[in-house]
């Protein structure tokens, strides 16, 4: 069987108030011809469907149209279940019926022991669920983290599960010594997140969603496939796509990139080569975070850096270390001028500019003048 693994589509992300749903259409767009052009057999979507639990109506229609694309369209079966950021009981609706044409959405708990059978192939669904939901649900008070939810969990699933059939788990959560995202959303708040490797030795395969890192984790049988797309300026340098697995004599897994509409760039450097574009980026039209000296005396800088990069995002102001310089002034056997520039080395460091001398002169000396 040949299985496609995607998840964390977050559909409906804004990138610092910037809309991301074109730019999550172009990558979709690239999913549903490797699923036609490769004969998937299977799509999985490990969670995070939606950026919200209350997602737009815009963010709803594309998930719609996509998923119908894939499993009515190209009649392709899908397996999906939530994330943190996904809304149950809106996912859930009309689950039943949608099994009819091989879409199987799972959100609850009570599910779990219930695999989905494809040929050889039972996949144990596991929607994410939070520490205190677990320990109500199995009435167990020694449940007090996120590692005891899945230990519990898995024990379940062992007491039920067919030895002789492929054993596939998919899952939402945070694998212990794995990488993490700014733009991933904690699972909680003062509880230890992370789930050991050693609770799913049984399983054949394991197939995650939640940390935003296709390689956040290094291991011969449980997978993250990475967001979508790019969500935080933290992400710049990792790479997107999605996973293929192929299962058999010797299961094979690899991860196939994809193209972003437009790239994230994490620019450091000087305002002045930026705007003068003494420094070439690829596409002027990526999403630009910047961090950038010599903004002290320009006025409205993101304004005037949109004009060539239009996606500029965030604009921060780096202030650049100095040595202290003392001053050895005797005011009172010093004029006006020599305070003045004693002072500007004071505070930055450098030598009075054409500019701030004329001023002095200006303001100052010219004032002296008039007055004599």
């Amino acid at each position: 069987m040949k299985i496609l693994h995607t998840a964390d589509w977050h559909i409906g992300r804004r990138l610092n108030g910037a809309d991301l749903l074109c730019d999550q259409m172009h990558v979709l767009d690239q999913l549903i011809d490797y699923i036609k052009e490769e004969e998937i057999d299977l799509c999985v979507i490990a969670g995070d469907v939606f950026d919200r639990s209350n997602p737009s109506q815009s963010a709803l229609g594309l998930v719609n149209e996509y998923l119908y694309k894939i499993n009515i369209e190209l009649g392709v079966p899908v397996l999906a279940i939530s994330g943190n950021h996904d809304s149950r009981s809106r996912l859930d609706y009309g689950s039943y019926w949608f099994e009819k044409s091989n879409y199987h959405m799972r959100t609850s708990i009570e599910d779990i022991l219930k695999p989905v059978i494809i040929d050889d192939h039972h996949f144990y669904m596991v929607p994410y669920m939070d520490v205190l939901e677990a320990k109500q649900y199995f009435k167990d008070d020694t449940i007090v983290a996120h590692h005891d939810v899945y230990r519990k969990i898995t024990e379940e699933i062992h007491g039920v599960m067919d030895r002789e059939a492929r054993n596939i788990l998919v899952g939402h959560m945070f694998m212990s010594n794995a990488k993490a995202s700014e733009s991933e959303r904690p699972l909680s708040i003062g509880l230890s997140e992370e789930v050991g490797a050693d609770l799913f030795k049984d399983f054949e395969m394991v197939l995650l969603g939640h940390l935003h890192h296709p390689f956040a984790i290094e291991h011969d049988t449980i997978f993250y496939s990475g967001s979508l797309l790019k969500y935080s300026f933290s992400e710049v340098r990792q790479p997107k796509g999605f996973r293929v697995i192929e299962t058999g004599d010797g299961n094979k897994c690899r991860f196939v990139p994809t193209k972003c509409k437009y790239d994230l760039v994490h620019y450091k450097g000087s305002y002045e080569e930026v705007i003068n574009e003494a420094v070439r980026f690829e596409d002027n039209n990526a999403y630009f975070k910047f961090e950038l000296t010599g903004l002290e005396t320009v006025k409205d800088p993101m304004a005037k850096l949109k004009m060539i990069y239009p996606n500029t995002l965030e604009l921060r102001p780096v202030v650049e270390a100095h040595e202290k310089y003392r001053s050895t002034v005797d005011i009172n056997q010093s004029d006006d001028g020599e305070i003045f520039d004693a002072f500007i080395k004071q505070v930055h460091g450098a030598e009075l500019t054409e500019y701030q001398s004329g001023l002095f002169n200006k303001l100052f000396k010219g004032d002296a003048d008039e007055t004599d």
